[in-house]
């Protein structure tokens, strides 16, 4: 199976001036949706100077120039954007009112480098901490949802096949990453069994980790670090890297 690029691109600005919010919308080629809301409560740094600005200096500028900045989230341990960097957009930005994702595979998490911090609850209501996880292995899928073009029989058994081996009480911990509500999730599980807990809502953890491609796993050892970075549907390499960092 051939990978999915994800490209997110906002197709407008929707300046709600008139009240207390501004929102940009978010639209992937695959039909995701979301929407960035920002208010007196939102910290705004300015990329250019790395200095905070204040909202009313933001509204100013989104006033003056609706389609002369760019707002990038940035993200958390838990996955939200808890900050917000704006930049003078490009022109082609300016002329098409196409403002993309800045995902930028160069600043994914590093092999060998300790995973960055995260927080995530499962369907299953459990609170998955990076920092609790050291002495498994643990692999963090990206699927987006559990429909097609992201997820079918194909998929499920490649990657079934890949951990089943190594996964005990004791062993091997499976993370999902999803767009989808746990409700949704729910009826999936009602007729097939997933091999990984599903996090449901945690698409910003696309984001947050720069995965620019569906699937993406990432293997992270039992100190925390980072074994591999796979990007697509490279079952083979996520296998020799699972066998590898269970050994040891």
């Amino acid at each position: 199976m051939k990978h999915v690029s994800i490209v997110v691109f906002i197709t407008a600005v929707q300046a709600l001036i008139c009240f207390s919010t501004l929102a940009q919308v978010v639209v992937s080629k695959a039909g995701i949706r979301q929407e960035v809301r920002i208010d007196e409560s939102t910290k705004i740094v300015d990329k250019t100077t790395g200095k905070q600005i204040s909202y009313q200096a933001y509204r100013q500028l989104m006033q003056k120039d609706p389609y002369g900045y760019h707002v990038m989230p940035v993200f958390d341990e838990y996955g939200k954007a808890s900050a917000y960097m704006i930049r003078p957009t490009t022109a082609e930005e300016r002329e098409t009112h196409i403002f993309y994702n800045e995902l930028d595979p160069t600043l994914q998490p590093k092999v060998g480098e300790p995973i960055p911090l995260f927080v995530m609850k499962g369907i299953d209501d459990k609170v998955y901490r990076s920092t609790d996880l050291k002495g498994h292995v643990v692999i963090l899928s990206f699927w987006v949802s559990l429909s097609k073009p992201f997820w079918g029989p194909s998929q499920a058994n490649q990657f079934a096949d890949v951990i089943r081996p190594y996964q005990s009480d004791n062993g091997l911990i499976s993370l999902g990453i999803l767009r989808e509500s746990k409700e949704e999730i729910a009826n999936v599980m009602a007729t097939q069994t997933l091999p990984f807990m599903p996090i449901p809502d945690s698409y910003s953890f696309n984001r947050k980790f720069q995965v620019a491609s569906i699937p993406s796993f990432i293997v992270i050892d039992k100190a925390g670090n980072i074994a591999a970075f796979v990007n697509g549907s490279d079952y083979d390499q996520l296998k020799q890297v699972i066998q590898h960092v269970s050994r040891n």
